[in-house]
């Protein structure tokens, strides 16, 4: 089968960008014929992965997302018997969801008639309209719940994934105290200090910010930044923030790593305060390594620290007096023991679940054979899952 994958931008720092190209591999590995079309590569990619490079120009990030989707459309028309989208794009046999409804919650009138806001609205309607074909793979159940009412869909045009546990970032042998102090060391971090981490690539959405103010009031933490450096971007003004509230010299800048498990084993406390994530794919590593979490109750898998009381999850709307609170609360060595046993108790009950191969048996055989694959996958702790999740977004609702 000939397959045509679609996705903006490619980057080794993207999540999206990683699913894509582990779904590709899925796909080369069954035999068939996948091309990835993208404006801009900057990864290494599998063996015989063909790549198109269709370059757009524009002066804002909807137009590139406009110009690109319109050159998808056109290049990849009649030519393969699957087209996907890993963006909101034209002419797609299937999207791989991994970003909320543009309209929800819904906007301003004044926002409407911004192009930014009309053109992102006209590439998601080109998948969700009722009268599309587009199937869509979400990657939580409230997530597809949510598209489902807004564009009033049958629920049989979604199927959801489970969530991805790549076996190579499962290493919660790693958390034994001998390993942790070398790890520490290794990173030069000052003895007993509570060391927290934080991992993303974009430091707003991702609650950076809120990270920093609660450090003020915690004279012994020393924060770990993964995903970005002090130099560049929103890195750099989140670096000009930690030296504005006097705490830079807590604070370590480590840019895009590899050997995220290293950092999950050295750290006390993840501390993910987001102001949106659809999934939160690092809350799930870090559970099922050890690491306690502090999440808001808005990421997609904060349902998971729930169910696995593994940490603490931040009601919404979000204060951050809570979270100050939490970070004084994880002060306790007993109960960070206990969440740290308790997410590597949860880790290894948990048959690995990869929300991969559900999408690529989609993409390859449609959507029954992903609704089977889904329930063959550890039906009690996916179902436990998606219940949990459920319930953290019900509960976070206004």
């Amino acid at each position: 089968m000939r397959v045509a994958l679609g996705i903006v931008r490619l980057f080794p720092e993207g999540g999206l960008q990683r699913h894509c190209l582990d779904v590709a591999r899925l796909l080369l590995d069954r035999g068939h014929q996948v091309t990835v079309f993208t404006s801009k590569n900057l990864c290494d990619l599998p063996d015989n992965l063909s790549l198109t490079l269709l370059p757009v120009r524009a002066f804002t990030n909807h137009g590139i997302d406009l110009a690109f989707a319109r050159k998808f459309a056109a290049a990849t028309a009649g030519r393969f018997d699957r087209i996907v989208g890993f963006n909101k794009l034209s002419g797609l046999d299937v999207l791989y969801c991994a970003d909320p409804p543009v309209d929800v919650p819904r906007r301003a009138l004044r926002h409407r008639f911004l192009p930014r806001h009309r053109v992102r609205l006209k590439l998601e309607a080109e998948s969700f309209r009722p009268t599309s074909a587009t199937h869509i793979i979400a990657l939580t159940a409230s997530l597809a719940e949510t598209y489902r009412q807004y564009w009033q869909l049958d629920a049989d045009r979604f199927t959801v994934i489970p969530p991805v546990i790549d076996s190579t970032r499962r290493r919660d042998d790693l958390r034994y105290p001998e390993r942790r102090q070398a790890l520490r060391a290794a990173l030069h971090i000052p003895h007993g200090r509570s060391v927290w981490l934080w991992i993303g690539a974009k430091p707003h959405i991702k609650g950076l910010d809120r990270v920093l103010a609660a450090m003020v009031g915690q004279p012994d933490a020393f924060l770990l930044i993964v995903g970005v450096t002090a130099t560049r971007g929103e890195g750099r003004t989140a670096a000009a923030k930690a030296q504005r509230l006097g705490i830079f010299d807590r604070v370590r800048f480590y840019g895009y790593c590899e050997d995220i498990p290293d950092f999950l084993a050295a750290a006390d406390v993840l501390v993910h305060p987001a102001r949106l994530d659809v999934t939160g794919q690092v809350l799930l590593e870090s559970i099922i390594n050890g690491l306690p979490v502090i999440a808001s109750a808005c990421c997609g898998f904060a349902g998971l620290v729930h169910a696995a009381n593994a940490g603490i999850v931040l009601p919404e709307p979000f204060q951050q007096s809570a979270l100050e609170a939490a970070v004084r609360r994880l002060q306790d060595a007993r109960l960070v023991d206990l969440f740290s046993r308790n997410g590597i108790d949860y880790g290894r009950s948990v048959v690995p679940l990869d929300g991969m191969v559900v999408a690529a048996d989609v993409i390859e055989h449609g959507p029954d054979l992903g609704v089977r694959s889904v329930q063959a996958s550890a039906p009690r702790v996916a179902a436990a899952a998606a219940e949990a999740v459920s319930e953290t977004a019900s509960s976070a609702a206004p």
